[in-house]
């Protein structure tokens, strides 16, 4: 018998998590929210005391800026986000909770931390932060593939043969 993969097990597990994310009581009360939304809202609203800029969502969440655009996109036409232009540039723009998201962010802070419960039940404290050290690892595993792909793509592009 094959050895299960990280990669399936971790898509799985990502399944698994979505259909227990439709069990919320955020979704139960607002069906038009997506995982993707809720996310983006706690943190928004979990970073308060500073301003929230488009750019500090592509990086908390390791998403394309064109994804994120799309997000607060949504989130702003189904009344969730505004955007205001950035004090020290015009360039940027600001995020900030609608009163509909404010109303919200208690019940989905409330299902985020049962999440986490359920997720980590059973596990020590120990094996949370090594846990989590893990996740981490991998994930700028593939980010650094992913900056090694991009730049023998522009090598290949720029020259017609890979570099290095």
């Amino acid at each position: 018998m094959r050895k299960e993969s990280i990669g399936h097990a971790l898509h799985a597990l990502d399944n698994t998590m979505r259909r227990f994310i439709d069990t919320y009581s955020h979704k139960q009360e607002n069906e038009q929210l997506t995982g993707a939304n809720v996310w983006v809202i706690q943190f928004i609203a979990d970073n308060r005391d500073g301003p929230v800029y488009m750019r500090d969502v592509e990086r908390r969440f390791g998403i394309t800026r064109s994804t994120a655009s799309k997000v607060v996109d949504m989130l702003a036409k189904k009344g969730f986000v505004e955007r205001h232009i950035g004090e020290t540039d015009g360039r940027l723009r600001r995020l900030t909770l609608t009163p509909a998201a404010e109303a919200i962010v208690d019940t989905i802070r409330a299902d985020h931390e049962m999440m986490e419960n359920v997720l980590l039940r059973g596990f020590t404290a120990n094996e949370c932060t090594t846990l989590l050290s893990y996740l981490n690892r991998m994930k700028l595993n593939v980010d650094f593939a992913m900056a090694q792909r991009q730049k023998t793509q522009k090598g290949k592009n720029e020259g017609g043969e890979a570099i290095g």
